[in-house]
């Protein structure tokens, strides 16, 4: 617990001490409120106990007598000045676990963006989509049982103190037969932080099937090959209902097997002080009170910290994430210079590993300013992984990447990639309007050049409609999609454009006037095309072919046909002469 609550302190800083000083204070004065009652009720017996002198000595202290009238009045000042406390403390700790929540998720969404990209790509989708959605709920969960846990344990000790100061040698006698329920709380802590791992796992396992799924759900129905998953995803289910049952089974059977050992070990206090001992029996009615007391906010323990050792698997797997995201952050250098696009872009003997294989091998290229360069070939020859390394996504893992006569890591990246239209091979679009996919929630618009774009990329009727995308954009055809990402670049002024199978999922009548909207933007930007069509590039001022992770061929269009090599053989395929 000590290692969770440090995570927390990182994360909350002084907060949690001036909580911590609050709840302390309120149980302080609620111990000494109770303890109250004992001067009401003292005796002969009784003068010599030494809370009694305390008490005989605070009332000397500010000059009162130690009338019923006086003591009752002191009590319920002490017990309304404890319940201010506990309202302040009700409101900063809601302020504290709320602000938790967000600054958590808020922090776990940044670290994600700013993190390398190829990094992101070897973390498992559903676990990060469980932990936004689900594990962070149960780490803040976890922060309110733990702080529900401090209040009932210091209200417990405080109550022992009590105790203490009026019969250190019961106390110490109940210390000694309280240490078996100790011993069995060790035992279900470890079994309860066990299943609680089980089940985050089982949860994580769940939620990535539940994914694949719904990414997947055309193809499972069109070919009836859902049987398969769908019978691993019932295993995980079941597993996860299991390992949800035994959590429960054994938070319920901890709450309820203390309370009858908790009476078992009072009535031998009883029986032994007054019958063996011969105490005064005031005396051990009191203390047996301030036992209750402190066994009822003992016992109140229990549920939080089952709870709290309940989220152990969601901590683990937050902070083990925000920790790994934080170890890989972007370096993008901020202090760099600012980026000039009306120089050359520069590939240099740059190599690439991905996977343990050589995504790259020892390319090189140009791409001059304000000219249009594609890159054709197979897939999987490199194609992709050129484009994201000239978009900085991708760190080459030797060579040089040059703009002009700077090297990239010389250039402030944030204002590198600000200038640069990415339509990539999957089409990105949120779960919002047309113009707010377009726009991306700018608050400043030039609407004329928004409805330009729209009527040129043929958004015109799902506009004029006020069309919202849903989730993944399902509710737009493979097209629409595309021109959808297509016209947000284009709204940008960007001054490198990287086209990315643009064109892939639409007709060849829309393919052609994409093909005329780009040529627009001809000699205003550079442009990359990655394609496979060739009849999209015939206009290219330069073409790289790739294959197997080299460039193999490079020209215009009319020189590479000439060549009889790879690219002459790509397009005797397409039908060109």
């Amino acid at each position: 617990m000590i290692r969770y609550i440090k995570k927390y302190y990182e994360v909350l800083g002084n907060k949690i001490i001036i909580l911590l000083i609050i709840m302390q204070t309120a149980a302080l004065i609620e111990g000494f409120g109770i303890s109250l009652i004992l001067p009401i009720i003292q005796n002969e017996e009784l003068e010599n106990n030494r809370l009694l002198q305390f008490f005989d000595w605070m009332f000397n202290l500010i000059n009162l007598d130690q009338s019923l009238i006086n003591m009752l009045i002191v009590l319920i000042i002490f017990f309304i000045l404890r319940a201010i406390i506990l309202v302040f403390q009700s409101w900063f700790q809601a302020e504290i676990i709320s602000n938790n929540l967000i600054n958590m998720r808020k922090n776990l969404v940044l670290s994600l963006i700013h993190s390398d990209y190829k990094f992101i790509n070897t973390q498992s989708r559903g676990t990060i989509s469980n932990v936004l959605n689900n594990e962070i709920e149960r780490v803040n969960f976890a922060l309110d049982q733990l702080l529900a846990f401090i209040v009932s344990f210091i209200t417990a000790m405080v109550y022992l103190l009590v105790a203490l100061i009026i019969s250190p040698v019961v106390t110490i006698f109940l210390a000694i037969l309280s240490i078996p329920i100790g011993l069995i709380m060790l035992r279900l802590n470890k079994m309860t932080s066990k299943s609680s791992k089980a089940l985050t796992d089982g949860s994580n396992k769940q939620q990535n099937f539940v994914l694949e799924i719904i990414e997947n759900i055309k193809y499972l129905k069109s070919t009836g090959q859902y049987p398969g998953i769908s019978k691993k995803m019932s295993t995980e289910i079941v597993n996860v209902g299991k390992a949800y049952r035994k959590l429960k089974f054994i938070q319920s059977s901890s709450t309820f097997l203390f309370e009858p050992l908790i009476v078992v070990i009072m009535a031998i206090l009883i029986y032994f002080f007054t019958e063996v001992r011969k105490s005064n029996i005031i005396e051990i009615l009191f203390l047996l009170f301030i036992f209750r007391q402190a066994a009822i906010n003992l016992v109140a323990t229990q549920a939080p910290y089952r709870k709290f050792i309940s989220s152990v698997g969601s901590m683990e797997i937050y902070f083990k994430l925000q920790r790994k995201l934080d170890d890989n952050l972007e370096n993008l250098n901020p202090n760099g210079d600012d980026p000039n696009f009306n120089t050359v872009l520069r590939l240099k003997n740059i190599n690439y590993i991905y996977k343990n294989q050589k995504a790259l091998n020892n390319i090189s290229l140009e791409i001059k300013p304000k000219t249009t360069v594609a890159f054709v070939g197979s897939s999987g020859s490199g194609k992709s992984t050129t484009a994201n390394i000239i978009s900085s996504l991708l760190k080459p893992e030797t060579g040089n990447f040059m703009m002009g006569e700077k090297a990239i890591s010389d250039i402030n990246l944030s204002k590198y990639r600000e200038k640069i239209g990415y339509v990539t091979q999957e089409s990105v679009v949120f779960n919002t309007s047309i113009q707010e996919n377009i726009s991306l929630w700018r608050k400043k618009l030039n609407f004329k050049k928004l409805e330009n774009i729209i009527d040129q990329t043929g958004l015109s009727q799902l506009f004029e409609n006020n069309k919202n995308v849903n989730d993944s954009g399902n509710n737009l055809s493979g097209g629409e999609r595309q021109r959808l990402s297509l016209a947000r670049e284009l709204y940008r002024d960007s001054e490198l454009l990287i086209l990315d199978e643009a064109t892939s999922s639409v007709d060849s009548i829309l393919e052609s006037q994409i093909e005329t909207i780009i040529s627009k933007q001809k000699n205003d930007k550079t442009i990359i095309i990655i394609a496979h069509r060739l009849s999209t590039i015939k206009s290219a001022d330069m073409i790289y072919v790739f294959d197997n992770g080299q460039i193999v061929e490079s020209g215009k269009f009319d020189e590479l046909i000439q060549y009889n090599g790879i690219f002459t053989n790509l397009a005797k395929k397409q039908n060109f002469n």
